[in-house]
């Protein structure tokens, strides 16, 4: 933890540190949940799961050799079973969810899919399934696509813009936390369509490159509280 709160930025971590207590990969995800087809047909669509287990109360289901990377368990049982009092406090307490930005708890799971056009065809491969992203952004350093799943929670698919060691430095030294650390909003089409056109690397993961002439881009925390807004 820094102290004072100063603003800590070691570079020298990327492909050099590894814990004593590391543990051996990031294994899967678990959910809670009162729309429980809802859910499973959701990480189902968005990673093509299959399931290893299935049954009315959970599923545990896989997208690669790994026998489960996604648990959902339904607790709709548990909540019909419950009194008038607990049964209201929880349906005000959802909608409290449902109406306000949450300022505690997790924020988002993310996955890695490296190089850039394999993110292009997640996206439009996610997009024949119906499925639309609810937030894309330049981090300045990587770039996310967010999906919202039917409880709210964000998924973040990401690729890195380095290609090297070196390009790290650059692109997190430069261009990620030192200048903003939150990114802007994008049109992931129109970067796709510069993408198809031959534009250089180097423009293609710039910040506020989809914005249109004349209009401004939406950055920074204002971004991460209008994430459908691509720019102003």
């Amino acid at each position: 933890m820094s102290k004072n709160n100063e603003v800590v930025l070691n570079l020298d971590l990327y492909k050099k540190y590894r814990s004593e207590d590391a543990p051996d990969l990031f294994h899967h995800v678990s959910f809670k949940t009162m729309n429980y087809d809802k859910m499973v047909n959701f990480y189902q669509n968005l990673f093509s799961c299959k399931p290893m287990y299935q049954s009315k109360e959970i599923t545990f289901m896989s997208f690669d050799e790994e026998h489960h990377r996604i648990a959902i368990a339904n607790t709709r049982s548990i909540y019909d079973g419950l009194g008038f009092v607990p049964k209201t406090v929880i349906k005000f307490k959802n909608w409290i969810n449902r109406a306000t930005p949450s300022i505690v708890g997790l924020d988002h799971i993310s996955y890695k899919l490296n190089p850039i056009d394999k993110w292009f065809d997640f996206y439009f491969r996610a997009k024949d399934r119906g499925l639309e992203p609810y937030w894309t952004i330049n981090h300045g350093w990587i770039s996310g696509i967010y999906y919202r799943d039917p409880d709210g929670n964000l998924v973040e698919i990401f690729y890195e813009h380095w290609r090297n060691e070196e390009e790290f430095r650059t692109e997190v030294g430069t261009r990620g936390f030192p200048e903003e650390p939150v990114g802007t909003n994008m049109d992931i089409e129109r970067l796709y369509e510069m993408y198809k056109s031959g534009v250089p690397y180097e423009e293609i993961v710039k910040k506020g490159n989809t914005v249109p002439n004349g209009k401004e881009p939406v950055s920074g925390m204002e971004a991460a509280m209008n994430m459908r807004k691509k720019y102003k």
